[in-house]
């Protein structure tokens, strides 16, 4: 696999593969950033001494190995880092000057927990394997890392919308090898593609510039809904929800806003959380617009039927309330083009930098745990309830930063418009066409 890959990348890209026969090991500096390959301990127990002779102290540094793993009790939903006294023995973190990121392959996607002295970031567990996401994961001078999930169908020209296999070969054949080539173009040298109608060749410069440039492109003036919205998100017991047991409520920004969580423990009470909610905003929300991210098509439905399962008299409440979708007004109503390798909110708002919270859950995983809650109240099965509150809090905050992003984007303009030429690339400065 790292062989084929190498020979996708070409020789300038650097490929770890841990477990690889002739794994990368050491030191190297890809575009300003240090990274130190370690497939083994030995490596680790370097990085004292390259502090001395290569690496720059006033800069993080990131550790990449496959010496970290999890192991996961389902029950309580705990975990412990495996690996972690050996490696934290050959690091010896107490006799660094420098700030260390360590990201190991055997941790899966968004993992993100500081264990003591350790920051630890997943690199991609299994991703790939059977036909999932792939994972990329762009390491910034600053330290932060950002994460983006990809598609084996959605790589290369096949991320931008419109384009599979054929015109991908088509754009290539023209001379567009990447998407940064079809970004920076004029629409008119892709309308002039043999084949290529005028409208595709506008969606497809469109899709180049919200991916490329990691940005909203607006593509009507039809106005958002303004007055100070509300973000919310709802956790149930699955997509054919007998409760609503969680609803999250952002109100403010995306980094600085309040976050306030309704939370309903007792399944023998499904209309807690929704009556708890409604009155909070009667009191504190009151004309407020409600947001959440593909809503129309599953949280405002839930609320309205289990408002008329559950809490009748509060339903007109509810009806009265503004609601609004981003998803449905930028995909659904072609408004927008969003950047990201899907439109799912966690790959929007990773695009669009945001740099927030990391709970290693899904929501089908909440359910699920929820689930075997209602099936089995005792204190041994208990759930660790301020973990889906967090879960829940980073998903308005994502919410919030995609519709601020879709709030200070302007509309598309022609193609005669000025605008600064995109580059496509990463810290890593090699997978460029990804």
């Amino acid at each position: 696999m790292a062989h084929r890959l190498s020979q996708l990348v070409g020789s300038g890209t650097s490929v770890f593969q841990a477990a690889g026969p002739h794994p990368l090991r050491g030191h190297r500096r890809i575009d300003t950033v240090d990274f130190v390959f370690a497939p083994d301990l030995t490596e680790l127990k370097s990085i004292e001494e390259l502090e001395a002779t290569a690496l720059d102290p006033g800069s993080p540094t990131f550790v990449l190995s496959d010496r970290l793993e999890l192991d996961v009790d389902k029950t309580k939903l705990t975990t412990s880092l495996v690996g972690r006294e050996e490696y934290v023995a050959a690091l010896k973190p107490d006799r660094l000057e420098g700030s260390y990121v360590h990201i190991s392959s055997r941790l899966p996607a968004g993992y993100r927990r500081e264990w003591d002295e350790l920051m630890v970031i997943g690199g991609g567990l299994d991703a790939g394997v059977n036909g999932t996401d792939l994972v990329s994961l762009r390491c910034r001078s600053d330290g932060k890392v950002l994460q983006r999930t990809l598609s084996p169908n959605r790589l290369g020209l096949q991320a931008l919308d419109g384009v599979g296999s054929q015109r991908a070969h088509m754009l290539r054949n023209a001379g567009f090898e990447t998407r940064a080539a079809v970004a920076n173009g004029p629409v008119t040298n892709l309308a002039e593609i043999d084949g290529l109608a005028r409208t595709t060749a506008e969606q497809i410069h469109q899709s180049a510039t919200a991916v490329v440039g990691d940005r909203v492109i607006r593509k009507s003036a039809n106005p958002l809904p303004g007055r100070n919205p509300l973000y919310i998100d709802i956790e149930t017991d699955g997509l054919d929800p007998r409760i609503v047991w969680l609803i999250g409520v952002l109100d403010g920004s995306p980094t600085n806003g309040t976050y306030h969580s309704f939370l309903q423990r007792d399944p023998d009470e499904p209309g807690g959380a929704l009556i708890d909610f409604l009155d909070w905003y009667q009191s504190h929300g009151s004309k407020r617009p409600v947001v959440a991210y593909n809503g129309q098509n599953f949280d405002f439905q839930v609320l309205r039927d289990q408002l008329i399962t559950h809490a009748h008299s509060y339903l007109n409440r509810w009806q009265e309330i503004d609601t609004f979708d981003p998803y449905q007004w930028a995909i659904t109503e072609n408004n927008a083009i969003l950047p990201g390798r899907t439109n799912k909110l966690k790959d929007v708002s990773d695009a669009l930098g945001f740099e927030g919270m990391e709970n290693n859950l899904t929501g089908a995983a909440v359910a699920r745990a929820y689930s075997q809650w209602m099936a089995d109240q005792s204190p041994a099965s208990e759930l660790a309830w301020d973990r889906f509150v967090s879960y829940c809090e980073g998903d308005v905050r994502r919410l919030a930063s995609v519709y601020r992003a879709l709030e200070d984007s302007s509309r598309f303009g022609s193609e005669t418009d000025e605008r600064a030429t995109i580059e496509e690339s990463t810290t890593q400065g090699a997978l460029s066409d990804w």
